[in-house]
């Protein structure tokens, strides 16, 4: 009997003892024991725990990570059993299986980042919703593209690390000058976002505001996206597209944005008259001065200023001022027209 027992343990397979490929088997054993305990116990508890909530996400989110989980189980026990050949395996055949398994857990790490990167979005749009600025409603819809290449590119570094035998610094390396590089190569793109997180941030205008361009035109805001501005000028009767970082350059004022109980538009114009002697601009000055009364919109007092001389005209400036915003562009015209006659 003792020669019997004796020849068992000597007995091997591809050099690896009997008493040893025993161990292995009960280890996966085991790991599929643990893997049915935790889907058919474990998770079915939270599925049903989870069942009468309002929202759904945390169902999606199970189902997400059910199966790697289970991946998790069966890297652990591969592990194990890596461990048990250690003295029956050459250290290089070692060194390749433990490059396999940790890129199998990165892949799987990844994979749940790949996959509940739509939840976190819609996580993030519900929050969204219930807050007052429009910053996170811009940048939400980017975050879950945002995890999605994050989890490419950590799977990348640690396939080449694995694969191709370099070492992550080394990649990273070469990752971060080919990341200069594009950085430089769409470094107008990279203002205009940080361009528009200032307009959030600083709330510097809001969609409906009106603005003054540095052209003298006035326009209203219609839409503020994550490069570039929307303006509508009335004067012209067409849409133009700026680009943030030109619009947070303090160029374009605004006059939306004054204290709620005296908001004031302003406006310019100039008159020449030719022929006239400088004894009688005091009195012009003064009969101007009295147009703004007529104007139902309008102040009744104007900024008058003689300008100087071109030629043989006398220069005016006169500036008028309302405080309906929304008819700003009517009161210009008609103090225009009265001043032309």
């Amino acid at each position: 009997m003792e020669a019997i027992w004796q020849t068992i343990k000597n007995l091997t397979i591809l050099n690896i003892p009997v008493r040893i490929i025993f161990f292995i088997v009960l280890v996966l054993i085991a790991t599929l024991a643990l893997k049915q305990l935790l889907t058919t116990i474990v998770i079915k508890r939270i599925e049903a725990a989870t069942r009468n909530t309002k929202t759904t996400l945390d169902d999606q989110l199970i189902t997400v990570i059910k199966e790697p989980i289970a991946w998790f189980i069966y890297l652990l026990g591969f592990r194990v059993i890596q461990l048990i050949l250690t003295d029956y395996i050459s250290p290089q055949f070692n060194q390749t299986i433990t490059g396999i398994i940790s890129l199998a857990i990165v892949g799987n790490i990844t994979l749940i980042i790949y996959r509940t990167s739509p939840i976190v979005g819609g996580f993030l749009r519900i929050l969204s919703a219930q807050t007052d600025t429009e910053l996170d409603d811009i940048i939400s819809p980017y975050i879950p593209k945002l995890l999605r290449l994050t989890a490419i590119v950590i799977f990348a570094l640690k396939a080449g690390e694995v694969l191709l035998g370099a070492s992550a610094t080394a990649i990273f390396g070469l990752i971060g000058g080919f990341g200069l590089s594009l950085g430089l190569l769409f470094k107008d793109v990279i203002v205009d976002w940080v361009a528009t997180i200032v307009i959030y941030t600083d709330a510097l205008y809001r969609v409906n505001d009106w603005l003054l361009l540095p052209s003298g035109l006035k326009c209203t805001v219609q839409h503020i996206g994550i490069r570039s501005t929307t303006i509508y000028i009335p004067d012209e009767g067409v849409t133009q597209k700026i680009p943030n970082s030109k619009m947070i350059d303090g160029s374009i004022k605004s006059f939306s944005q004054q204290p709620i109980e005296n908001k004031t538009g302003a406006f310019m114009s100039y008159i020449k008259i030719d022929g006239i002697s400088s004894k009688k601009i005091a009195h012009i000055r003064d009969k101007i001065r009295e147009i703004p009364k007529s104007i139902d919109i309008l102040y009744d007092s104007c900024s008058v200023r003689f300008e100087g001389c071109q030629g043989n005209a006398r220069v005016i400036r006169v500036i008028g001022f309302t405080n309906d915003l929304k008819n700003y562009s009517s009161a210009y015209d008609q103090l225009k027209q009265i001043l032309s006659h």
